[in-house]
């Protein structure tokens, strides 16, 4: 009995094993490498005093390697906006195969810490023959304690750099950079390192769970911002839609309903978000949701913990009408709301 017990257990490992060398042969083949070089002003002393006494001389110096994801067969990569944010460096994407490419064109994400890059051979032209990502759904049930791999260049220095750990946290928040939101993170303890920014966080079959963002001073505790099927699309089709990734209003502030709000509040239901304020003449207002509700649900979609308002309502883009369901009083009530944004 022990040793069928032992053949099982083994016969387990090894079926894991083969598992994720399948899962992280294919992954990889959608992470980049981002090389980000920038022209350098240094001054040399003209002892010919020809050029005056200094000379101005320029080169090329390589800064640093970052990583990607790639999200559309059209040459579209995700990364985070912190990596590709001087304006005045140069950007090139190195696939798994060597291949590089330019970079065409950047969009920056006006809430979160996200950017796309679009990607054109050294002839100018779309690339072909890429592999995007594989992204759940933003409804997929996402636990804590279940494996995850992070691939991305650690160190700046070992491309496809894979490690494996668990998940085990959600719902984190950091303060990084005012001009960005970092909230609903998922906590890692998968060792990253700087260089790993803008790499994909995947579950064990190989699909995106977010993107790494950002790690502790300890750097065995990492976080990434979470990332859907439908939350690529509505990015992509903002950029194709209004030329930038717009994000859309709706106007209020609210929390996510916790049991001490249950208690405090007297709420009966344990999913959804407390509308906290309304602000005057912005998509909510007008659509007559008031201070005090309790909105349920986003297009029939649930709000829970697996399904936090922020990233459900980023799966929307400026400009459609999304149905809500308030609970106001004890009562159920539907409202549609129109999105607003800055498309300009």
């Amino acid at each position: 009995m022990g040793n069928q017990v032992s053949d099982i257990k083994k016969s387990s490992i090894v079926n894991l094993q083969s598992e994720l060398v399948e899962t992280i042969a294919s992954a990889k083949k959608s992470v980049v490498s981002i090389s980000i070089s920038k022209d350098i002003k240094f001054y040399q002393e003209d002892p010919s005093q020809l050029n005056g006494p200094w000379n101005v001389q320029q080169q090329t110096a390589k800064v640093w390697w970052w990583s990607g994801i790639i999200v559309s067969k059209e040459g579209y990569i995700l990364t985070n906006k912190h990596v590709v944010q001087d304006t005045t460096a140069k950007y090139s994407v190195t696939l798994y195969d060597g291949s590089i490419y330019n970079v065409d064109k950047i969009w920056f994400d006006d809430v979160l810490d996200l950017a796309i890059l679009k990607i054109i051979d050294s002839e100018g032209k779309s690339v072909s023959n890429i592999f995007p990502a594989s992204f759940l759904s933003v409804e997929t049930q996402v636990d804590i304690g279940q494996f995850v791999l992070a691939i991305g260049n650690s160190l700046s220095t070992y491309a496809n750099n894979i490690t494996l750990w668990i998940l085990w946290g959600r719902n984190k928040q950091l303060t990084l950079n005012k001009n960005n939101l970092y909230v609903w993170l998922y906590q890692t303890d998968a060792l990253v390192n700087p260089g790993n920014s803008g790499g994909p966080l995947l579950d064990i079959e190989g699909n995106v769970l977010g993107i790494t963002t950002a790690i502790t001073e300890w750097e065995w505790i990492a976080f990434a911002l979470p990332i859907s099927k439908e939350f690529i699309e509505s990015t992509l089709t903002s950029i194709q839609n209004f030329g930038k990734i717009a994000r859309p209003i709706m106007g209020i502030q609210y929390v996510e309903i916790t049991p001490s709000l249950q208690q405090e509040k007297n709420i009966t239901i344990d999913n959804g978000v407390y509308v906290q304020d309304v602000l005057t003449d912005l998509p909510a207002w007008k659509s007559g949701i008031k201070i005090w509700d309790i909105i349920v649900t986003i297009n029939g979609k649930s709000i829970h913990n697996q399904l936090p308002f922020l990233y459900e309502l980023y799966t929307h883009i400026p400009g459609e009408t999304i149905s809500l369901e308030i609970l106001r009083d004890g009562k159920k009530t539907t409202v549609t709301v129109l999105l607003t944004g800055n498309t300009e």
